[in-house]
């Protein structure tokens, strides 16, 4: 009976040992593919929406030179229409508070975007200490059965990161992530594709802000090696 145990009790140690981090090598996959993503071009859709109402879209040609990316617009928000725009004095001071407005959301977008990417830049602090105090269970009772990845307290003692990871595709699933921003609580989540044949990609994102009413969509897609012509989505 002893000797029962004890290998059950292997069996056991065994299959936790193989379902660290370390051993599923997230974090060199997530390295290894964010250099293998540089050599492709895409596109990207962003959108805000303020309140439950959208300001405008806009669609950008991504692509990186050097190592570097770079941005191409394609598609940018319409201007409105400024035939009955106030002339005068009060339209001057009406059109100034809008253009703040403009900046002030700019600047909470990059802020939010900037957040995202502190947490899932593959090397980042945030995405080192994740894999240092994750929790691991599985989703299922199959060898190949998803991953869960959870870990709390990253940057602040408050925020929380869960990573649903695929054995079977040696991918991520997706990602949510519940965090501050200027002391508010936002909420990030991020839904992953692949190029067939190809690297992964995080193919919906949304930045929830609720105490700013601020909803940040992006989309990407399209995917191909640069410099070869695109023919059609490239997801997988």
């Amino acid at each position: 009976m002893r000797w029962k145990i004890a290998i059950l009790l292997s069996v056991v140690a065994l299959a936790a040992a193989q379902t660290t981090p370390a051993a599923l090598g997230i974090g060199q996959t997530m390295k290894q593919n964010a250099d293998a993503l540089k050599q492709y071009s895409y596109k990207r859709r962003i959108e805000i929406q303020v309140k439950g109402k959208s300001r405008g879209a806009r669609v950008d040609l991504v692509r990186y030179i050097d190592g570097k990316m770079e941005t191409v617009p394609l598609e940018t928000p319409a201007r409105p229409d400024q035939s009955g725009r106030r002339r005068g004095l009060r339209g001057k001071i009406v059109e100034k508070k809008i253009e703040q407005k403009k900046e002030e959301m700019k600047k909470e977008r990059e802020e939010l975007e900037q957040l995202l990417h502190s947490y899932v830049t593959p090397g980042s602090d945030s995405m080192r200490a994740m894999l240092e105090k994750a929790a691991i269970s599985r989703t299922g009772p199959a060898a190949d059965a998803d991953v869960k990845i959870v870990a709390t307290g990253i940057v602040k003692p408050s925020d929380s990161f869960t990573l649903v990871w695929s054995v079977a595709n040696h991918r991520p699933v997706s990602i949510d992530i519940r965090a501050l921003h200027d002391g508010k609580p936002v909420q990030l989540t991020l839904e992953y594709a692949a190029v067939k044949g190809g690297p992964f990609y995080a193919a919906h994102t949304v930045i929830s802000a609720p105490k700013k009413d601020m909803v940040i969509r992006i989309d990407s897609f399209d995917y191909s090696i640069s410099g070869e012509p695109k023919s059609g989505s490239a997801r997988d």
